[in-house]
This record gives C-alpha cells, sequence and structure tokens, in this order.
C-alpha cells in the first residue's frame, strides 16, 4: 500500500502546521527535525545522509546505529518502557551463568546456556505483540524447523569434531587437523540456520515488512543455537564429562555458548530474514537496486563472521582472548544487523497514513501519523501492528487552549 505524501508546495496544513519540502524525497511534510515520509534529516545536509542516517536509529532514536546496544539490535519491536526490564533480564542470565559456573551446578548451567536467550526473545515476542499480529503457523514453522535442523546438525558432525578439541562444552566445533572440513562445517551452519526463513519466504507470507523477515530469521537461528547445545551438552552433563572442567574454564565456554553464541546467531538470522522480506519504497529518488546491494552485502558478511569464529577457535589461543574474540565477532553481527535495519525502515514500502495527531511513543510528542516521527525520527514499522492499531484508535484528546500538536 502505497504512503500519501505531498509533492505539491505548501507552507500550512489544513490543521495550521507549518510544512516543509524535503530535500531527500521533495515530499512537503510538516515542518520538524526530520521528513515524516523518508526519514531524512530536514535541513542542511539532509541529502548527503539520506542514505543511512547514523547518528539516529529509527527504532531508538536516542542511540546511534553503529553502537551495538544488544536489547534494541536483537528485540526491534519492543516498546521503549520494556528496554530497561529485558536489559535486566540479560544482566541476570549472565549472573546465572557466572554463578552455576563458579558453583558447579551443572545441571542449571547447560539449561541456561542453551535456552537464556532463546526464552528472552519468545518474551519479546509476547511483550510486542508480535504473537498476535504475525501468522502463528510461520513462527511454529520457524521454531520447530530450526531446532530440527540443530539437533540433526550436531548428530552428524558431532562424532567426527568431537575427538578434535580437548574441552567437552567445545566439542564439534573445531577440527584441527582437516581444516577444510572445519571451515566446511562452521560456514554450514551459518547457512542451515537461514533455511527457516527461506522456506517460509518462499511460501509467500501475506505481510512483507522487514522487521517481520527480522524476527523470522532471528526465531529459526535461535532455535537452531538451542537444539545444537542442548544436543551437545546434555549426554556430557549426564555422563559427567564436564565435571572435571575447572572453574574458569567452564565460566568462559559458559559465557561463549551462553551469550556470544546465541546473540550472533539471532543477529546473523535476523540479517538474512531482512533482505528476503525487504520490499523497496516507491519514493521520488529511491535507488532500490542500491539498498539491495546493501543488504545482500551484509548477508555475505554472515560468512565472513562465521570464518573468522572457526579461525578463533582453531587458533588454540588462551580462552580469555579467545571469549573476547567471539564477543567481538557478536558485537561486529549487532552492528550489521542495526545497518540493515535502518537501511531497510528508511527505504521500504511504508503503511498508508492519514497525518491525524497520534501519540509518538519514543519522544512523548503530539505528531502526525506518519512512516516517520517528525520530531524523533522513529520509524512507524519500528512497533507491532498491534501498536500502531492501538495509537490509531485511541488518539491524543486536545484540551482548551493547548496546541494540537508538538511539530
Amino acid at each position: 500500500m502505497s504512503s500519501n505524501c505531498e509533492s505539491s508546495s505548501s507552507d500550512m496544513t489544513a490543521d495550521g502546521v507549518p510544512t516543509t519540502a524535503c530535500a531527500g524525497c521533495g515530499s512537503v511534510v510538516p515542518f520538524g527535525a526530520f521528513c515524516g515520509c523518508c526519514g531524512a534529516y530536514l535541513g542542511k545536509g539532509a541529502d548527503r545522509l539520506h542514505a543511512l542516517r547514523p547518528r539516529v536509529f529509527a527504532v531508538a532514536p536516542r542511540e546511534r546505529v553503529l553502537v551495538p546496544m544488544v536489547t534494541t539490535s536483537i528485540f526491534p519491536h519492543l516498546p521503549q518502557s520494556y528496554r530497561n526490564p529485558f536489559r535486566l533480564g540479560i544482566l541476570l542470565l549472565l549472573l546465572g551463568l557466572v554463578c552455576s559456573s563458579l558453583l558447579r551446578f551443572l545441571g542449571p548451567l547447560v539449561i541456561i546456556a542453551a535456552l537464556g536467550v532463546p526464552l528472552l526473545f519468545g518474551l519479546y515476542l509476547w511483550e510486542s505483540g508480535l504473537l498476535r499480529d504475525m501468522p502463528g503457523h510461520a513462527l511454529v514453522t520457524a521454531a520447530t524447523m530450526g531446532a530440527v535442523l540443530g539437533v540433526a546438525w550436531v548428530l552428524v558432525t558431532g562424532g567426527a569434531l568431537a575427538r578434535s578439541y580437548g574441552i567437552p562444552m567445545a566439542a564439534g566445533f573445531v577440527l584441527q587437523n582437516l581444516l577444510g572440513v572445519g571451515l566446511v562445517i562452521s560456514v554450514g551452519g551459518a547457512i542451515l540456520m537461514a533455511v527457516p526463513a527461506l522456506i517460509i519466504r518462499a511460501l509467500r507470507p501475506r505481510t512483507r515488512e522487514s522487521l517481520d523477515g527480522f524476527v523470522i530469521g532471528a526465531l529459526g537461528a535461535l532455535a537452531f543455537t538451542a537444539a545444537a547445545t542442548t544436543t551437545r551438552l546434555a549426554p556430557q552433563f549426564v555422563s559427567g564429562l564436564i565435571d572435571g572442567v575447572p572453574r574458569p574454564r567452564l565460566l568462559v565456554e559458559s559465557v561463549l555458548y551462553g551469550v556470544a553464541v546465541p546473540l550472533t546467531a539471532a543477529a546473523a538470522g535476523g540479517l538474512l530474514g531482512i533482505l528476503l522480506w525487504f520490499r523497496p519504497g516507491k519514493r521520488v529518488g529511491e535507488h532500490p537496486w542500491m539498498v539491495r546491494a546493501a543488504l545482500l552485502g551484509f548477508s555475505g558478511l554472515v560468512a565472513v563472521i562465521y570464518s573468522a569464529i572457526w579461525v578463533i577457535d582453531d587458533a588454540r589461543m588462551p580462552k580469555w582472548p579467545q571469549l573476547a574474540l567471539h564477543l567481538l565477532m557478536a558485537a561486529i553481527a549487532m552492528v550489521a544487523v542495526r545497518v540493515c535495519v535502518q537501511l531497510a525502515l528508511l527505504h521500504e514500502e511504508p503503511d498508508h497514513y492519514w497525518r491525524q495527531p497520534i501519540l509518538c511513543v519514543h519522544c512523548e510528542r503530539v505528531v502526525p501519523d506518519m512512516a516517520f516521527c517528525p520530531a524523533c525520527g522513529a520509524a512507524a514499522r519500528a512497533s507491532s501492528r498491534s501498536a500502531r492499531r492501538v495509537r490509531r484508535q485511541s488518539p491524543p484528546v486536545r484540551e482548551a487552549g493547548t496546541p494540537g500538536s508538538d511539530v
């Protein structure tokens, strides 16, 4: 559905809101810091920075695009009021891994490492309203297919690789002698994580919002890693193989497989989902092939990241530097997915809107209902469809003697 951006010249809307022309798309929009149609900066330098807008993330306007904040990178639909509880959840996850490792509570350690981040992602789907907005069969299919592939991948490759690494929790990830096989297995796992998103996209889902693709891709990847980690660690816990691992090494491995691996997988899967779901807009001055090429290039970065992870594992370096490099790979993956989210939200086909007054949940100002908030630059599609519907059905009430808009 196309938007209703205007290209005719006007200095004032019917409601008395001043307007200006956007240098990025040429539309006449309400005057503010950002174009409500394309999200570009209004004013000096708007056209040069239109493609990415690096200083203001469309999901969280108070953050920069290139800063890998976990909550807004992995949970982009999450309402601002829920971000602190999810940050607390991540801290509790990390605390649980540390305490379980130091106290050698191996049962809880395996459960937290395998299911911690996936459970947080499930809570994100619930709290953001995505379980109501997105087709249930698509979510179930992505999770089930990812889990089945994860189990199958470990069963097929684990026996051949377990002899190559002396630490039980990392068994199956490094092949000391057959280097080429190890690289193929590492990158092959990353390719398998994308299969659920590919299958669901081939079934032609009803909705084509880019962040829908992020959700499907990230869910399938997280299910893959959760199933793979459980399949790899549970037998070792039952047989007592983990009992002999020193506490510092157990701590490193638990953070690696409980934090770094799932965050990297979620970002990589979400990035590939964005590429598959992206549908370019039809605004003046758009270059869809350039945006698609950029998204495709960042998707190729996934193979580079997993190749680098294989190199890090194969280097057999001390465990703390190895963990630091794994966390660095996770941060790079999150930056990559943030750039892709930004590009997709700025350049995809927007909703139809009516410019009626609504309350922006990011800056808490009353602004016209448009693809982007004219005051803070947040994308409307960074909220779930149910949240957008509620805002439109319950517009702000103008009180006597107060202006109709903050923009």
